[in-house]
């Protein structure tokens, strides 16, 4: 069972503890479950939420533990960026799904941290905080626990937590740049997105890293996060990632979209700490590039 501890000061005393949770960004859901399933300790004695708090107590939060999962363990190699008892940053090759989806339950990132935790004595669900592509690689970030997964997911919202990719695109877009267009499925399509007026706001900002032979590499850093963004955007200003079939791109240089994630920044959930994370480019994007100098 996870513990949280905080030390009241003069700005929050005075208030509930419940008041107190809510600020520190507890959601009512966790909340919920806390009075079912948790302990909270004023100064090492249970309390209720409406219990109020004074400076100098110590407030204790001990989470409820998570549900079993049905997913199945499986061992794989896991490339691990960082890991605490709230996190697990992993570097996700090309190729791996990150959840199991419908007939493919095996052989995904989720199957091969689960594994990863049962070694380590960890009993947690499998929480990434956003989803990469099958054939994007890069860094996936793992909550470890509903805490830590509703804290990250609130800085996803907000745009605290700050995720930059790298990505070789055909053509050269203009030095930098802010792509703002909605997109919304293809009618007809389960898995193909366009720019649609009336779909959901997405939005893009780029900048050319180094100029290529009729190509080049570019950051982009999302400001939203819709399924096949980078991707859509790109492809629509007349610059598909190269090797993204469903887009438009040329696969005869490469076999999957030249899409890494390779940069994220947060707080972290329980300290508040920042942390950022770097992941270089792999080996078939590198090759791409040197291909493709001038």
């Amino acid at each position: 069972m996870q513990e949280l501890v905080y030390h009241i000061d003069q700005d929050d005393a005075g208030g509930t503890v419940g008041g107190l949770l809510r600020r520190k960004g507890f959601s009512r859901t966790l909340i919920r479950g806390l009075k079912r399933a948790g302990e909270v300790l004023l100064n090492d004695v249970p309390v209720y939420m409406r219990e109020r708090v004074s400076a100098g107590d110590v407030l204790t939060v001990k989470l409820p533990p998570d549900g079993a999962t049905k997913l199945e363990p499986e061992r794989h190699p896991l490339e691990i960026l960082y890991e605490d008892a709230d996190l697990l940053a992993v570097n996700k090759p090309a190729g791996m799904l990150v959840h199991p989806v419908g007939c493919e339950q095996r052989g995904t990132l989720a199957n091969a941290v689960l594994y990863h935790w049962r070694v380590r004595g960890v009993e947690a669900r499998f929480r990434p905080v956003y989803r990469l592509d099958r054939d994007t690689s890069g860094i996936v970030l793992v909550a470890v626990g509903h805490f830590a997964a509703q804290q990250l997911a609130r800085q996803l919202t907000t745009g605290t937590l700050c995720r930059r990719y790298l990505a070789v695109v055909e053509g050269l877009p203009g030095s930098r740049g802010t792509i703002d267009l909605p997109l919304a499925l293809q009618p007809g399509a389960t898995a193909r997105w366009m720019v649609a007026p009336g779909g959901k706001r997405a939005v893009t900002h780029y900048r050319v890293v180094r100029k290529l032979r009729g190509a080049a590499l570019l950051s982009l850093e999302l400001e939203t996060g819709r399924t096949h963004q980078i991707r859509v955007h790109m492809s629509h200003g007349g610059h598909p990632l190269v090797g993204d079939a469903l887009y438009g791109g040329d696969t005869a240089l490469l076999d999957r979209q030249a899409l890494h994630a390779a940069f994220i920044a947060f707080n972290h959930p329980r300290t508040g700490v920042p942390v950022k994370l770097c992941s270089p480019l792999p080996a078939d994007m590198r090759g791409l590039v040197q291909q493709l100098l001038p």
